[in-house]
Formats: C-alpha cells, sequence, structure tokens
C-alpha cells in the first residue's frame, strides 16, 4: 500500500464533532485507561505510561487536584544558568559594536531560556504545571523580539516563573500581577507612560486583549486607565535606575499623574505629595482601577476567559450547543470571586469534558505535538526550539500581542512538513535499545495485534478502524 492510499484509508469518519452532554457534574466513573489519556493530553504536554498508570482507577475530581497541584508548595526549579542574575547595559545608548554584542548575548540566552521551558515540560510529571504556564504565556502576551528591539530575558525568565506560579491564582490579583511586570512595561510602553504624555497601550490591551474582550469599554476608559497606569518603570540595565533592585519594577512619583480619574463611570480620587507613593498608588489606584473593572464588567470577563480557556483545553471551535456550558462555567467563575482553581476543577472534572464527542477533536499546537511525542517514546528533543519555531510557535516570541491564533492555523503547508520532519528526526534517532525498551512498555507486546491495539491507544486519541489496523500489522 503506498502513502495515498494510506492516508485514504477510512475516509468516511464523521466530519463533524458530535453532540457531547451540557452537564458540568463531576465526571463519575472510575478513570479508565481512555479517559486517563483523555485528561493527560488535554492538561498536559502528553501523557506518559507512568502517568496513565498513576491516574487509571481514580475518579475526576482526585485526577484534577493531582494535576492542578499547589504553587504555593512547590519547590523552585533549577535555574537555567548563572545568565538570568547578569545585566548588561541598556543597548540603545552605546556604539554599533557594543551594541550588537549586548544583543547578540541576549539572543544566546534567549535559546536558553527557551531550552530551559522545553526540558521542564518534556520531564513534567506531577502536579501538570507546564501546559497552563503555556496557556498564560499566550495570554498575557511578551515578545523577545518586538518594535524597540529586545527585551532582556532576564525578566522574560522572571515573567515566565511569575504566570507558573499564578497559574491557578484569583484572577483579578494575577491581572495586578501581569500589569506591573517588568516585561510587560516594558513591552507595551508602561514605561514611557509620563503624566502629561500617557501612553494607552497596555490600558486597552488590558481590557480587549487580557480581560473583557472588544466592545465592554470606551475611548475614554482607555485614556483614564492610562492616567492610572503612569509613573511606572522597570530596571532592565546595569546602568539605570533600580531602587527595587535589578530586573524589577519601580515608581517615580514626578511621572505620575496625581489627578482625580474617572473610569467605568467611577472615580479613583486625586492624591498630593504626601500619598503620591509607591504602595499608595499601587493599592489605591491600580488594585483600586482593576477593582471596577471586575465590579462593572463581571460577566464580560467571566465570558471572555470561560471561553479562552475552553477553546484552549477543550474544543478550539465552540459551537451553539456548547453555549449551556460556557453559560454554566461562567457562573462558576463569577461565585468563586474569579478564583481560577474551582474553574478549571469544574471543567476538568466534568462530564461534559470526558464525554467522547470531545475527544480528538483538538488540533495539537506545536508544542503539544513535538513535547508530547518526545514523552511519548521517553525521547529528549534537540533542537526543539528551532523547530517550534519552524512550526510557527516561537515560545516566549509570539507574533504579536495578540499571540498565537491556534486552531486552523497550526496547520497549512508550511507546517505540516515541518512536523513530520521533526517526527521523523526524533524516530530516527532512537537506539535500539530505547527502541525496545518503548516496544516493551506495553502489555502483551509479544503479539502483533495486541502490540498495534495498544500503541494506536496511547498514541491517537480515537481508535483506528480495522483496514488501518491490518496496515499496520503488516509492516510489522
Amino acid at each position: 500500500m503506498n502513502r495515498r492510499a494510506l492516508l485514504g484509508l477510512e475516509r468516511r469518519a464523521p466530519a463533524r464533532r458530535a453532540v457531547p452532554t451540557a452537564s458540568i457534574a463531576p465526571y463519575q466513573q472510575p478513570l479508565s485507561r481512555d479517559d486517563a489519556l483523555h485528561l493527560l493530553r488535554r492538561f498536559t504536554l502528553g501523557p506518559t505510561t507512568a502517568l496513565v498508570e498513576q491516574l487509571i482507577g481514580k475518579r475526576a475530581e482526585e485526577a484534577v487536584e493531582l494535576l492542578l497541584g499547589t504553587p504555593a508548595t512547590e519547590p523552585p526549579f533549577p535555574s537555567p544558568g548563572t545568565w538570568v542574575d547578569q545585566a548588561q547595559e541598556d543597548p540603545r545608548g552605546v556604539d554599533i559594536v557594543t551594541r550588537g554584542q549586548i544583543e547578540a548575548t541576549w539572543e544566546s540566552n534567549f535559546a536558553k531560556l527557551q531550552q530551559w521551558w522545553i526540558e521542564l515540560m518534556r520531564t513534567e510529571q506531577l502536579p501538570a504545571r507546564e501546559k497552563l504556564t503555556l496557556f498564560w504565556s499566550g495570554h498575557f502576551t511578551t515578545e523577545f523580539t518586538y518594535d524597540l528591539g529586545y527585551i532582556p530575558p532576564q525578566v522574560l525568565y522572571r515573567q515566565n516563573l511569575m504566570l507558573r506560579q499564578m497559574r491557578l491564582s484569583n484572577f483579578r490579583a494575577f491581572l495586578e500581577e501581569v500589569t506591573l511586570d517588568c516585561a510587560m512595561l516594558e513591552y507595551l510602553g508602561g514605561t514611557l507612560n509620563v503624566v502629561g504624555k500617557p501612553n494607552e497601550n497596555y490600558a486597552r490591551e488590558m481590557m480587549e486583549l487580557y480581560s473583557t474582550g472588544i466592545g465592554w469599554y470606551t475611548e475614554g476608559d482607555v485614556k483614564e486607565a492610562a492616567r492610572v497606569l503612569t509613573g511606572w518603570k522597570s530596571s532592565l540595565y546595569s546602568d539605570a535606575p533600580a531602587p527595587n533592585g535589578i530586573f524589577n519594577t519601580w515608581f517615580k512619583p514626578s511621572d505620575h499623574d496625581t489627578g482625580a480619574k474617572q473610569y467605568l463611570g467611577f472615580t479613583i480620587p486625586a492624591r498630593d505629595q504626601d500619598t503620591n507613593t509607591e504602595y499608595l498608588v499601587r493599592t489605591q489606584e491600580v488594585r483600586r482601577m482593576i477593582e471596577i473593572l471586575f465590579e462593572q464588567r463581571a460577566e464580560a470577563i467571566a465570558r471572555f476567559m470561560v471561553g479562552k480557556l475552553y477553546r484552549f483545553f477543550v474544543y478550539s471551535n465552540p459551537e451553539a450547543t456548547d453555549a449551556d456550558v460556557l453559560a454554566a462555567l461562567m457562573q462558576v467563575f463569577i461565585a468563586n470571586d474569579f478564583e481560577l482553581r474551582p474553574l478549571l476543577h469544574t471543567l476538568l472534572a466534568s462530564e461534559h469534558f470526558f464525554d467522547p464527542a470531545n475527544r480528538g477533536v483538538q488540533i495539537k499546537t506545536p508544542a503539544d505535538y513535538t513535547v508530547g511525542l518526545a514523552r511519548q517514546l521517553g525521547l529528549g528533543l534537540p533542537g526543539a526550539a528551532d523547530a517550534l519555531a519552524r512550526m510557527e510557535q516561537d515560545l516566549i516570541d509570539p507574533p504579536d500581542v495578540s499571540g498565537w491564533r491556534g486552531y486552523r492555523t497550526w496547520i497549512s503547508t508550511k507546517t505540516i512538513p515541518q512536523r513530520v520532519q521533526y517526527a521523523h528526526q526524533l524516530i530516527a534517532a532512537m537506539t535500539d535499545q530505547q527502541a525496545q525498551q518503548f516496544v516493551r512498555s506495553f502489555d502483551g507486546w509479544q503479539a502483533v495485534d495486541t502490540f498495534v491495539a495498544e500503541l494506536s491507544r496511547f498514541l491517537l486519541p480515537r481508535p483506528i478502524g480495522s483496514e488501518r489496523s491490518a496496515y499496520y500489522m503488516n509492516l510489522l
């Protein structure tokens, strides 16, 4: 059978997703092998045999709690290198040769940062932190390379740690943390936002891309939010002020607009010189602005974030039949005061999530595809960062402020060959010993029909038919 014939097998499969249950009640059946595989495919960067065995037989709610983990009690990760604490001078104020040297150092260290994160993804066990961190990296976007040059990888590293630490937190508090994040301030012009000359970039994206979505604010609200956010700076360089330490945010009172602001119909009072301090401006203006946003746009925020999480973890193209599920999850989010953990727990442990109609319906991200294959085969990931970039998911360097589009944009005549090529590269690098170890990890591996059935079950989200199964057995 040639390649065209193989690809033509079983094309009679349904073109549309079946209608899943709308229930978000907890899934009550003890997790089967297929259930465990489904949960791990969606909430991790790929199942491993060991993780599957850990989850089989557990209740969905118990399994989900194991995956979510507890950020406050998790030990720190090994550092990607001493470079994370080494600052360079501002390249914008030096000669072209020195600038080139500084930027070359950043490029080298950024590659180390990407590979460090990929290795965390590849080796992760429980809890499952990295898939959710990847989601937040694509939501609260920051580019390494952007209009003004580069964001130093040292602050991108710290931002990555913050996203992981806050991944299950209160979303209101999360948004405040991101708003004053050192990398974000630099990326969206927050450091240029001063009294009399406000920069509106972050004020707009805070609502449009990060919380409510389009249409829930006026241009006046954007302008007033920008005034609230004046005066904040980031310490990025060895030759720049760093009152709170290098690679941290600080506040410059003389750059802050102390006048009263009118945001979403509410007044944030003016302040005098004595109250124009970092702590008071953060708590009484920045935090209060975000509180007003959540009070006045609760449903918009819940709708926007529930929809985005659903598309990432369940189905990228929700249909009208999913409306009741999304509405119910919105109410969970609001009722729990925008705590992310109860929302994710409800979603991932629900009957809707485990419905067979929601299995095998997602297009894998490049990270899911490459890291997942390596995890399943028990292999390393040489050159993975470059491979992901060729598949159009350059980690910590998305195409623009709106992040990766996802869904069908992952699949094109340009990226499909890259996926195939990298899979071939990984498999070709397997030693005989690695291949034997992988094969023998399946029960009944000695029988060809059993091995093909178990292998396809492990690697594929839906059962294969008899014709394709026969083809695979003939290959062996």
